[in-house]
């Protein structure tokens, strides 16, 4: 094993966690919305700030910095490289999002479950929208793994373009039915 094969393999093992992770807190975020207790769902989003804290921040890091390993350590890659700078964009959207949105609202939320209860209408409001704002993070997340693999140029404009309609139009399925039901219910 050479050592670009050892941090290439810590760099997907990183990307595997912290996407993977993202991906199944959403299936059992379908499962504790489907469920509709007020306590089910403050439970999972407790779990979620927990694993996101101590798990995906990390793998996120990892990913991050694994990455810039693997770059200086291989002499065909280079930090120019339009599918580097690409992905570097999108990880610095999707960690940003993550340390100035997610994190300090699953702070807020965990402090006013611990004030109001589970039962607390503005809490679960807060949760239901962080979950369907999570869902445009799930997709952004699923745009740098297809940049990681495809490896798109600058040039490659419409693989570009189409990777973004794609996303686009994923991003939007998924939170359309979520933004109706807030546009729908009740100011508090």
């Amino acid at each position: 094993m050479t050592w670009y094969q050892f941090w290439k393999f810590l760099h997907v093992g990183f990307a595997v966690t912290w996407v993977g992770g993202g991906a199944v807190s959403q299936f059992y975020a379908l499962r504790a919305l489907r469920d509709g207790s007020a306590e089910r769902i403050a439970q999972f989003a407790l779990d979620v700030k927990w694993v996101g804290d101590r798990v995906l921040v990390g793998a996120a890091l990892g990913a991050f910095l694994t990455g810039l390993t693997l770059v200086w350590n291989a002499p065909f890659w280079t930090i120019g490289n339009d599918w580097i700078v690409i992905g570097l964009v999108l990880f610095a959207v999707t960690f940003l999002t993550g340390a100035l949105f997610f994190g300090p609202e699953a702070g807020r939320i965990a402090k006013q479950l611990e004030a109001e209860g589970a039962a607390s209408p503005g809490a679960q409001a807060r949760i239901r929208r962080l979950l369907v704002l999570s869902r445009v993070d799930l997709v952004v997340l699923f745009l740098i793994v297809f940049d990681m693999v495809v490896k798109p140029s600058f040039s490659d404009g419409w693989t570009i373009v189409g990777a973004l309609v794609v996303a686009a139009v994923v991003a939007a399925l998924l939170v359309a039915p979520a933004r109706r039901s807030f546009v729908a219910a009740p100011a508090e």
